[in-house]
């Protein structure tokens, strides 16, 4: 089949993405991405064996994304530009990246008489609810919340299969939106251990640490992800002169990490900054623990963060906060503890817990081993390739 792909952001990066790509095209698939962002340049590109199909989004165009569902800019955009990969181009399928643009997608899923896949990687609306522009003016104003939750219903319903990215999610959507079963497939957040094994391992980080006890987070840095959570707890273990911090991401809410550093004058943690996976991989190598602590909300509870599996295939034992998916799979598979969401006294005391802790090696194991054997992506595109099977 030759597969439409369309993600709004620039590309690359997207490791789930990269992985699907990669996995459809060794089935024997032929895949074209659009992509668009105000970054991007208008170019065509061979990534990989697929093609990509990058333009240039006017700044205006970008902003006005917000409030697409109210104005018709952001959508317009998208049908100019996908009429014209459609004049290029002879599709059997086309897989959408994230909700907001199910209505543009299903328009030429009909005109086409071609499958829509949806694949949402985030539940938008319940994500958007934790959106400093969303929830200050004039984002507030221009933004429904209720319109979203709307839309998405609408559009789970016109998608013709539907992807999402745990049983926890699944069961929610079943529950909350009456969707046929077999419509949906499960394709988790699991790490591609070729591309792990294929990084090569930064000695002067190793020995950097040698004598820390480091705990390493990896990701969006924004507050809903707990970080605040990790300075918070890093100021309760500041006595401990060998427990380290190290959050290596960004966010738009670095600063205020940066603040709270200050005003805690803390020595054991450190921000990196963003970083490619081939460079944080020497940090979460040189790392004891890997933390995931994020945020309770109706998304963080029904989702697996590709960290999670990336700490572990090191052999890497994880901390994570009591958000239900995480939660459950640390609890079944021994391979980490969990702590109180937002809770920087509890998480402070897990760690004592877990670097005092007899158990750690047997952590360890564990940890390594169920990716090895389970949560791994080869697993998890099995899943992917099936899907496209029955279409």
């Amino acid at each position: 089949m030759r597969i439409l792909m369309i993600l709004e952001n620039t590309f690359p990066p997207d490791v789930r993405v990269e992985k699907e790509i990669k996995s459809l095209n060794n089935a024997g698939h032929e895949i074209v991405l659009a992509c668009s962002s105000p970054v991007s340049m208008n170019e065509v590109e061979d990534w990989n064996g697929a093609t990509i199909i990058r333009k240039r989004m006017p700044l205006f165009i970008y902003k006005s994304s917000v409030g697409c569902l109210q104005f018709p800019f952001y959508f317009n955009y998208w049908r100019k530009f996908l009429k014209k990969v459609f004049s290029q181009y002879k599709f059997d399928a086309i897989h959408l990246h994230d909700l907001p643009l199910a209505k543009v997608v299903k328009e030429f899923s009909v005109k086409h008489q071609i499958p829509f896949v949806l694949d949402l990687h985030e539940n938008r609306p319940e994500i958007m609810k934790l959106y400093d522009h969303v929830r200050t003016f004039p984002g507030n104003f221009i933004i429904s919340i209720k319109r979203w939750q709307q839309y998405q219903k609408k559009s789970i319903k016109i998608a013709d299969k539907l992807i999402l990215v745990t049983n926890e999610a699944k069961n929610d959507y079943l529950s909350k939106y009456n969707v046929n079963p077999q419509k949906i497939t499960v394709i988790s957040n699991y790490v591609d251990l070729d591309d792990l094994n294929s990084f090569s391992f930064d000695n002067t980080i190793l020995e950097k640490y040698n004598d820390k006890f480091v705990m390493v987070y990896f990701g969006d840095t924004g507050l809903r992800r707990g970080t605040a959570t990790i300075i918070q707890a890093a100021n309760l273990l500041k006595e401990h002169k060998n427990i380290h911090f190290i959050i290596i991401g960004k966010s738009r809410e670095d600063d205020c990490l940066k603040r709270k550093i200050g005003e805690f004058d803390l020595s054991n943690v450190e921000l990196t900054g963003w970083l490619p996976l081939n460079k944080a991989v020497s940090y979460i190598k040189a790392s004891q623990i890997g933390l995931c602590p994020f945020l309770r909300n109706a998304h963080h509870d029904t989702t697996y963060a590709n960290k999670m599996f990336q700490y572990m295939a090191y052999g890497k034992p994880v901390i994570v906060s009591d958000c239900t998916a995480q939660k459950k799979l640390i609890e079944n598979e021994k391979c980490g503890l969990v702590f109180e969401a937002g809770n920087a006294a509890d998480l402070a005391k897990i760690i004592l817990e877990m670097k005092q802790s007899s158990r750690y090696k047997k952590w360890s194991e564990n940890a390594f081993n169920i990716v090895l054997n389970k949560y791994n992506w080869k697993n998890a595109a099995e899943q992917l390739i099936i899907l496209y099977q029955e279409l």
